[in-house]
């Protein structure tokens, strides 16, 4: 078995190759644009749509005509990419139709009514602007063993020099080069790679974890231990940079010199707030699907909650992208993933008796549990339910040391070596884990 995997790279173009580039990127969306349009004729004239194979011969002939001379100025590749990728777009779009999974929307502002998930035209004012080439456009990665740079040979182009921070595994399949709103430039390459990766030996058999805002993650393992990962709140210290650069970028007039520039201000900004982002979702999944061997997760509507008033921290917590990466790199290392249901009330029942106390507000972080007695973080209390959830829950060491009661317990003096009560003990017979004894 094998995969794909991406390798971005960051891009240093000359001047005239940011031209070339930028002749590519209008070219691609007139590519994109232009399907779409043909897609919707068609559709409204005979009810059926063109293939793609013939909308790209369409488009071929299309590029001869009197006044299409600058298409034919860039790579072919790029272009049949864009027709491809706008039919897929279109596909989609179909397929979410016929399962009855769009709507109509109005927009609030112009009055305007429009279909969710059609496709839109492409514009020279997007954020992102981007091009694909295949392997039939013959580029070429080249690298010299420990330097610091590469140089990707691209048609019509030339060669771009690459900030080289990794190896390839193989030779790239094929490679997008993008632009970005702050006007960096990144090259990402697509490899194939074997499934047999070195998994690194797991130091857990298995932790449970809850998402949330007072802390990011509160994860507790079979072992005995815990820990608490805090909020990065990396939107909120950026706030003041942003309301500063809003309050300039009105001041300013549209289509001035400093207005550009304050938009390039503001889109680094926000450049290095998504990269931040990423970078810690990437090193919090890499960390859980190292360290264990089974993960037990919590099914996240994040879509449904960022409709609350929470909205701004829940998506700056960035659940969705950790979650996903854990997924992938728990399927590349051979771990074991397990999810639970998403109406399970983890934070409602005591870990310790099974009782179920009814929904606590969110200032609520610690509780007394009225049957058993034993005072519970809100946090570890609902890691731990979804451990036991998973069916990966360990309750007793092998010298009858109580783990689950320590895991759960509010405050950091907790005796670990206490008597099971009797829910332990019953799960500890049917536990799936043997675990050691605790120091």
């Amino acid at each position: 078995m094998s995969s794909y995997r991406r390798y971005n790279y960051r891009a240093y173009p000359t001047q005239g190759q940011r031209e070339a580039l930028s002749r590519l990127y209008g070219a691609c969306r007139y590519a994109y644009n232009w399907t779409l349009d043909q897609r919707e004729l068609m559709r409204r004239r005979h009810g059926r749509m063109q293939s793609c194979t013939q909308l790209s011969n369409m488009f071929t002939l299309w590029k001869r005509e009197p006044g299409m001379e600058w298409l034919l100025a860039v790579s072919s590749t790029p272009l049949q990419q864009s027709i491809r990728h706008a039919d897929m777009a279109y596909r989609n779009f179909l397929r979410l139709y016929k399962a009855g999974r769009t709507h109509i929307v109005t927009n609030r502002r112009t009055g305007k009514k429009h279909r969710t998930g059609l496709p839109r035209y492409k514009s020279r004012r997007d954020g992102e602007q981007s091009a694909e080439f295949t392997k039939s456009a013959r580029f070429k990665v080249e690298h010299a063993d420990g330097c610091k740079w590469a140089f990707l040979t691209l048609p019509k182009i030339g060669r771009v020099k690459l900030r080289w921070t990794r190896e390839l595994p193989s030779m790239p399949n094929t490679v997008t080069i993008m632009r970005h709103a702050d006007g960096s430039y990144e090259a990402s390459l697509t490899v194939q790679v074997e499934d047999k990766t070195d998994a690194p030996k797991p130091l857990h058999e298995a932790c449970g974890i809850d998402m949330g805002l007072d802390s990011l993650m509160s994860i507790v393992y079979t072992d005995g231990t815990r820990e608490k990962i805090p909020h990065p709140h990396t939107l909120k210290r950026k706030t003041r940079r942003l309301r500063k650069l809003d309050k300039q970028l009105a001041r300013e007039k549209k289509g001035s010199a400093n207005h550009a520039k304050t938009r390039i201000l503001k889109a680094k900004t926000y450049g290095r707030i998504r990269n931040q982002r990423r970078d810690m979702a990437y090193k919090l999944a890499s960390k859980v699907a190292s360290e264990n061997q089974a993960v037990a997760l919590e099914t996240l509507n994040v879509k449904g909650l960022a409709r609350t008033r929470t909205a701004k921290s829940l998506l700056d917590a960035n659940w969705t992208r950790i979650i996903d990466r854990i997924r992938q790199l728990g399927i590349q290392y051979g771990r074991t993933i397990v999810q639970i249901d998403r109406w399970y009330p983890s934070s409602q029942i005591c870990s310790q008796c099974g009782r179920r106390d009814g929904r606590k507000p969110l200032d609520v972080r610690e509780w007394e549990c009225p049957q058993c007695g034993i005072r519970l973080d809100r946090d570890y209390n609902a890691a731990l339910n979804i451990l036991d959830a998973a069916g990966l829950a360990e309750s007793l060491n092998a010298r009858g040391g109580d783990v689950r009661r320590r895991l759960a317990q509010a405050g950091r003096n907790v005796d670990a070596r206490e008597a099971g009560t009797r829910r332990t003990i019953s799960l500890h017979q049917g536990s799936l884990w043997r675990r050691s004894p605790l120091p």
